[in-house]
């Protein structure tokens, strides 16, 4: 893999990230590299074993995996930052004058 190539990886996880996280039920973490971190870890799992079948290659990597693996990877962020904190996610969709 090249150097430009792994770049380009980065950036479109990134992209995809921000655009995922805006159209899901997310709340878009704070950690920059976090919102890249699993959509980039799934576009390598999806380079690895589902590249064979998608036809379309651009920059040494295909578009369309990297598409639905970030798609992928943002939702099991997802499902994992609501199974480990689910009474923060509560407590921030309260209104500002409930109590508990």
């Amino acid at each position: 893999m090249d150097l430009g190539t792994l770049l380009l990886m980065v950036a479109f996880a990134y992209a995809l990230g921000i655009f995922w996280y805006d159209l899901l039920p997310a709340k878009l973490p704070e950690q920059v590299w976090r919102v890249a971190a699993y959509p980039f870890a799934l576009m390598v799992f999806g380079e690895v074993f589902f590249a064979a079948i998608d036809p379309w290659k651009f920059g040494g990597f295909h578009p369309l995996t990297a598409f639905f693996a970030s798609l992928i990877g943002v939702a099991i962020d997802w499902a994992v930052t609501q199974a480990r904190h689910p009474a923060t996610v509560a407590l921030e969709m309260r209104p500002a004058g409930a109590s508990r």
